[in-house]
């Protein structure tokens, strides 16, 4: 005889009671194990586990971004530029392109020597031999697309629509080539947190990709500081993790390009002789110049092959180069920017004699002295964190106090407070920094009739002012 249990009946308001009472009890719900899935589902059942990594929200992320700012860069792109419409020497723009022509259609003792061909009062080249290289580069592709692009004297002042997008995707190519990969890398792969991070990767690469200053300054007014700007991250990059040798030759290259790499200068050579003097010293003294010869041969290496297509040509050569690059003539600073010599230019006026040997007795008097205070830290004691902060405040000396300043070197200070941006002391600080040195630049956006960019800036000091505000970070003494 068998017994049997009448099931009762379930009422809608037991079933309602039910389902209140798992709701309200999450922790009744335990996720099955993967195996235990399969096996309950069985071998050939549709629904398969599902694998998940992390890594897949950040290359969509990334993804992302990249297609947010190539989008700024392409409405930047379609806005005006340095000179646009504005005879006879145009502006930045027509800089560029005039470099191309000169290039491409002289040989190369006549780049930087004024002669009827090459009027150097009309945008002459006064950048260092990298990027007279890249301008015959860009120069030989132009002619391949159209040869008027880069005619000598016909195409001076050129603005089709075509040579504009040229000129564009010119400026646009470098910044995914070599400027953009060195971030990523940076802040995505070499950048210390520490155990606990206190902001995410992510949002520091995005507020450091979209930071309007050198999207203006390359995009709208023109020019190529991507590539400079890039190859210093890439040496930086190397540096800090101790390969030496690539590292200075990506700085060389970046000096190369533009001679206000100069800026960071300093603290790289500091930093690289510190870091290859072996202790004890008198102990390993010989290794310690060893390393150091090999070092300084790799750098003589490079400057003698960037600089020997001028070296052949003899020192007066030289000399017309050198003279291009530092052209102390034009004066402590250009236009309305916030130097010292320019905020002060009231009394500098008024001191009897203050004639251009002075003037540069002062400038480097002023940056060397505001310098030592972190080169010599550095030297002491070589760590990563001081090697970032000397570049700031290097950096920082050097636009305040070197001679010619310009609105558009404040990107030279920018860089290494991008770098600064893991340190939870100095987080807020650059933030701020960043934000006001990127309005520091809309003058150049009056020049250009520019007015888009007034949205880039107010984007981004709306960002940069949420990760200060949703951003805790612990006073550390």
């Amino acid at each position: 005889m068998s017994l049997r249990l009448r099931k009762e009946p379930t009422t809608s308001n037991q079933k309602t009671s039910k389902i209140v009472e798992d709701l309200a009890n999450p922790g009744k719900f335990v996720r099955l194990p993967d195996t235990q899935i399969e096996t309950q589902l069985g071998s050939n059942s549709k629904i398969q586990p599902q694998t998940y990594s992390s890594s897949d929200d950040t290359s969509l992320s990334v993804f992302l971004l990249l297609s947010i700012a190539f989008s700024f860069q392409c409405a930047l792109a379609f806005t005006g530029y340095s000179g646009q419409g504005k005879p006879p020497l145009f502006g930045d723009f027509e800089a560029q392109r005039h470099w191309m022509e000169i290039t491409i259609n002289l040989p190369v003792k006549e780049w930087y020597i004024n002669s009827t061909d090459n009027d150097l009062l009309y945008w002459g080249l006064d950048y260092p031999p990298l990027t007279a290289y890249h301008s015959y580069l860009m120069g030989f592709v132009a002619r391949k697309i159209n040869a008027s692009w880069v005619d000598l004297h016909a195409s001076r002042g050129i603005e089709t629509s075509s040579h504009r997008l040229f000129m564009r995707l010119t400026a646009i190519c470098p910044f995914y080539l070599i400027y953009f990969p060195a971030i990523i890398v940076y802040f995505m792969r070499t950048a210390d947190f520490g155990k606990n991070p206190f902001i995410s990767r992510l949002r520091l690469l995005t507020f450091t990709i979209l930071y309007p200053g050198i999207l203006q300054i390359d995009n709208a007014h023109f020019q190529y500081n991507s590539i400079s700007l890039g190859l210093f991250l890439w040496s930086y990059i190397f540096l800090e993790n101790e390969r030496f040798l690539a590292g200075s030759i990506l700085f060389v290259l970046a000096l190369n390009y533009k001679q206000l790499e100069l800026y960071h200068a300093l603290p790289i050579f500091v930093y690289i002789l510190a870091r290859n003097i072996k202790h004890p010293i008198f102990e390993n003294l010989i290794r310690s110049i060893a390393s150091i010869s090999k070092i300084g041969l790799v750098v003589l290496g490079t400057f003698f092959v960037l600089w020997a297509p001028f070296t052949f040509q003899g020192t007066q050569q030289i000399t017309a180069v050198l003279k291009r690059i530092f052209p102390f003539q034009r004066g402590l600073y250009e236009d309305k920017v916030a130097s010292f010599w320019c905020a002060f230019s009231f009394v500098l006026k008024r001191i009897p004699n203050f004639e251009l040997e002075k003037q540069l007795l002062a400038s480097t008097t002023l940056v060397l002295g505001c310098s030592l205070p972190s080169l010599v830290p550095l030297f002491l004691r070589p760590t990563n964190v001081h090697f970032r902060l000397a570049t700031f405040n290097v950096a920082l000396s050097f636009f305040l106090f070197s001679f010619h300043v310009h609105e558009k070197t404040i990107l030279l200070v920018a860089i290494p407070a991008f770098l600064l941006l893991n340190e939870k002391a100095l987080y807020r600080d650059m933030v701020a920094f960043l934000t006001v040195s990127a309005t520091s630049m809309f003058s150049l956006c009056i020049k250009d009739e520019n007015a888009s960019f007034l949205f880039c800036l107010a984007a981004f000091h709306l960002f940069g002012a949420w990760m200060r505000r949703h951003t805790v970070v612990e006073n550390v003494s």
